[in-house]
């Protein structure tokens, strides 16, 4: 078999530039990068590169604020207990010349490519994905770790998820390339359209879709058009929100938040309880805005999150499973 970088027409491209490169069947991908530019890719993921580049290891793609001692050892700490704080990745960089880098998506896993900037300018808003499914991105991408609410609970089952959006102009390209198993594919749903997914083949979603567990044995009608909420009431995060103001006012901030954990931790009691098939995902656009859905074909064990909690979750799950603990209906 050729070498993957032969399959390429040469590129010339100007300092700071990337561009990336689909491999055969998408299971791995080349990163061009030009002078003096930079990526950042999931740990572990780097198969040949030629010389004049290098790895540094544990970088932040996101501007950090300033703060003290405690900020550090408190960001350090929802790392490693719950998969959260600053997100560490590598950074892999070149020096004074063009160089080419060959990147895996994981054993039976393929690459899936979108461009950040061009869902930007059709009006999507940012981009929530599971950790374990990012692969790289370029250097025009910010992403940072968000926790789950309810809604996020149901599709991403772990208690933080990566929120990815441009940095810079949308006229250029932002590139972020995701991995899933055996096949990666998009969905759009328009405004007041709904979808249901299995559990677990969901890998990302934009931050406008709200999302909730349904038993298989309810119908879903397919005249269903959900409500669009439009103006300024609209949130960010689904139509469930669009009422968090006036909630916020009456009960409080905090008490708002420990409702959210409440909710968000039941969603994923229901989830690690259920046997596979008894629950589905049912994703809608409440907003008035385009909403994205990316999904895997084929899905490996309950994921859980990364993190001590994200542990104690998968085990927690496997014994659910196992058990005379599962839903009975």
């Amino acid at each position: 078999m050729r070498h993957p970088f032969f399959d390429l027409t040469h590129l010339v491209l100007r300092e700071g530039e990337s561009d990336f490169h689909a491999q055969h069947h998408a299971q791995g991908l080349v990163a061009t990068l030009g002078p003096n530019a930079a990526i950042f890719a999931r740990p572990g993921t780097t198969v040949s590169r030629g010389p004049g580049a290098k790895t540094l290891a544990r970088r932040t793609p996101h501007p950090i604020p300033e703060r003290g001692w405690f900020g550090d050892e408190l960001s350090t700490f929802m790392r490693v207990m719950f998969g959260g704080g600053d997100v560490k990745l590598s950074m892999i960089k070149t020096l004074d010349k063009q160089r080419e880098i060959l990147l895996t998506a994981g054993d039976g896993a393929v690459v899936e490519m979108l461009d950040l900037a061009e869902m930007t300018r059709e009006g999507a808003p940012p981009l929530q994905f599971l950790q374990p499914a990012f692969l790289c991105s370029s250097s025009k991408v910010a992403f940072k770790s968000a926790a789950c609410d309810a809604s996020t609970m149901s599709w991403a089952r772990a208690p933080f998820v990566f929120r990815a959006e441009p940095v810079e102009d949308v006229s250029r390209p932002a590139i972020l390339c995701l991995s899933g198993r055996t096949l990666v594919w998009s969905e759009r749903l328009e405004p007041g359209e709904s979808r249901d997914f299995a559990l677990g083949n969901v890998i990302a979603a934009t931050i406008n879709l709200t999302s909730r567990l349904r038993p298989t044995s309810q119908c879903h009608p397919d005249d269903y058009k959900a409500v669009v909420y439009k103006g300024e009431g609209e949130g960010e995060t689904g139509g469930e929100e669009a009422a968090a103001p006036n909630q916020a006012r009456e009960r409080g901030v905090v008490a708002l938040r420990l409702r959210g954990v409440g909710a968000a931790t039941k969603t994923l009691l229901d989830s690690m309880r259920a046997r596979e098939g008894f629950l589905v995902c049912e994703m809608t656009n409440h907003s008035n805005r385009p909403a994205f859905v990316y999904v895997q074909l084929n899905r490996s064990g309950f994921y859980g999150g990364t993190g001590l909690i994200g542990l104690m979750i998968r085990l927690f799950s496997a014994f659910f499973r196992v058990s005379h603990l599962t839903m009975g209906h």
